[in-house]
């Protein structure tokens, strides 16, 4: 395990990236925000086998965590996701937002928790998982999951999955843009400029092409 603490009124980027050059098949990343700490995670995934779990502890007052991950995985690789935001503490904040794309025969299980003890009041916490599936071999499993044990709080999650939109890509096909590039755009757009940090995005923008 990976832990990591964010002190007090502190703030701390943290970006991990596996890919074919990390040889790890398991991860667990567990991430502490005292008092008015900020700390933003960043996971990006190409095209590997991998078991992740991610804690994010919101155990002092005011504590805020923001966690972005993009996975974008082909064949026949095998990710799994368990995300939890553990609320423990009054007025804390947590926003995850997962986006991934999925090729040929690879699988994706996400698996979101959000958590707030009966001390967190005045909790805002989001959670937002979407995919695209690129080809009928490919299977995206996602659960998200709130256990909410305190009043006056703001809680929201969500997940969707599905394929390109078909309008869309005959509109743009119909400016006389060839159907493979017309793909890249649309998913240029799914991400966008998504991570804070650029070098992130730099990587993510090659891989679509």
């Amino acid at each position: 395990m990976q832990e990591y603490r964010v002190g007090e009124s502190q703030q701390q980027h943290l970006s991990f990236v596996f890919d074919q050059t990390v040889e790890v098949q398991d991860m667990h990343i567990r991430v502490y925000a005292e008092r008015n700490a900020i700390a933003v995670v960043e996971i990006l995934i190409v095209n590997v086998s991998i078991d992740i779990k991610l804690d994010c502890i919101m155990q002092g007052e005011g504590a805020d965590v923001c966690i972005k991950g993009i996975y974008l995985v082909n064949a026949s690789h095998k990710v799994t996701i368990t995300t939890m935001q553990h609320h423990k503490t009054a007025y804390t904040r947590s926003n995850l937002i997962i986006r991934g794309v999925v090729h040929d025969n690879a699988q994706v299980h996400y698996h979101g928790t959000i958590r707030v003890e009966k001390e967190a009041h005045g909790t805002h916490a989001s959670q937002e998982n979407k995919n695209m599936v690129m080809s009928s071999g490919a299977r995206v499993i996602s659960v998200p999951n709130l256990e909410v044990f305190a009043h006056d709080v703001r809680c929201f999650h969500g997940s969707a999955i599905g394929k390109f939109d078909k309008e869309q890509l005959l509109y743009i096909t119909s400016r006389g843009i060839d159907e493979k590039v017309a793909q890249k755009l649309l998913l240029q757009a799914f991400f966008g400029d998504f991570f804070v940090d650029a070098m992130l995005n730099e990587r993510v923008h090659e891989l679509i092409g």
